[in-house]
């Protein structure tokens, strides 16, 4: 029998394959689509990172408000004598009773009973851009403390703004340090927010801490790989962990201003260091709770003079309109 079509059906069969170069076109091809697509992705990541962070700051708003309806005031910065801290003493008004519970806000904060409450990780101090792992404390840390993974917060009361702050900024000499939104010691009563809550932050990001973060020359905002130094905080019980100062930091190597006199080139307001300064991994800026609950997204290259006005309940001065929505 004569197979006539033997030939083109082999033909046929040999075309099913790719050759060479179309398999190298098609590859590049994917490439391209992978590296168009994934960008996309990260920042459609990021953005509902930062809208978790956003919401975070809405419900530490709701139990601020839920504290002052039962007090009649803002707890202070470092609650009981500085024993505790301010995150501790609204445990109770956003739902987090059952671990209130097991807290005794008749002892510090480093008892062994409540640093093993202390450990719980809280989802709403947590913003889901910072590091996932925290290290342990120190020898450095109260006895009980020490060898323990903390709690973590990523969110800071600022109780003052220093002198250097202001100085290195080019900004009028307040003559001392002006009080924040909270009080160190005492309740804050909403009388003495004479600037308004509307123009006052509560709290804002300083993530990753206890982790160090640092801005370093040549190579930016990075990890230290190692703990900040004491008396930083450790977590969202300590009361270093929650309150700090502004101070400002170096904008080429994030070292912070000394508190008095400034420095030169002590003009970063974020982003630079987390030692008790505002830090944020949503690029672009950070987020601040106001003490009406409201809460801003605060674009990094905000002056001095606004984010100052905004920190200070009674100083004052003006909110400039480059404070973010």
């Amino acid at each position: 029998m004569n197979h006539t079509f033997s030939g083109s059906v082999a033909t046929r069969q040999r075309r099913v394959a790719f050759t060479l170069i179309e398999l190298l076109v098609v590859i590049a091809i994917i490439g391209v689509l992978v590296g168009l697509v994934l960008p996309a992705v990260q920042t459609a990541r990021e953005a509902a990172r930062r809208s978790s962070c956003s919401n975070n700051l809405k419900q530490m708003g709701l139990a601020f408000h839920n504290y002052m309806s039962a007090t009649q005031a803002f707890p202070s910065s470092r609650p009981n004598d500085e024993d505790m801290s301010w995150c501790t003493a609204l445990l109770e008004y956003f739902e987090e009773g059952n671990l209130a519970a097991t807290y005794d806000f008749d002892s510090k904060w480093d008892t062994a009973a409540n640093v093993i409450a202390a450990q719980t990780k809280i989802p709403m101090f947590v913003c889901p851009s910072a590091d996932g792992d925290r290290l342990a404390a120190d020898a450095t840390a109260p006895a009980n403390v020490v060898g323990k993974v903390m709690g973590p917060s990523d969110y800071l009361v600022m109780h003052r703004v220093r002198q250097g702050f202001y100085l290195a900024n080019g900004l009028p000499d307040p003559g001392d340090d002006l009080e924040g939104s909270l009080n160190r010691k005492g309740p804050t009563k909403e009388r003495e927010f004479k600037d308004g809550f509307s123009k006052t932050f509560l709290c804002m990001e300083s993530a990753n801490r206890p982790n160090h973060w640092i801005k370093q020359p040549g190579s930016g905002l990075r990890p230290t790989g190692s703990l900040l130094t004491r008396p930083e905080g450790y977590g969202w019980s300590d009361p270093d962990g929650g309150a700090g100062s502004m101070d400002g930091t170096d904008s080429s190597d994030g070292t912070i201003n000394n508190k008095k006199t400034g420095s030169p080139n002590g003009k970063c307001i974020m982003n630079c260091n987390n030692d008790s300064e505002p830090l944020s991994l949503h690029p672009g800026g950070i987020g601040a709770l106001l003490a009406d609950g409201s809460v801003r997204f605060v674009n990094e290259n905000v002056s001095a003079a606004t984010w100052a006005a905004a920190i200070t309940r009674n100083g004052g001065d003006v909110v400039g309109t480059d404070l973010g929505n």
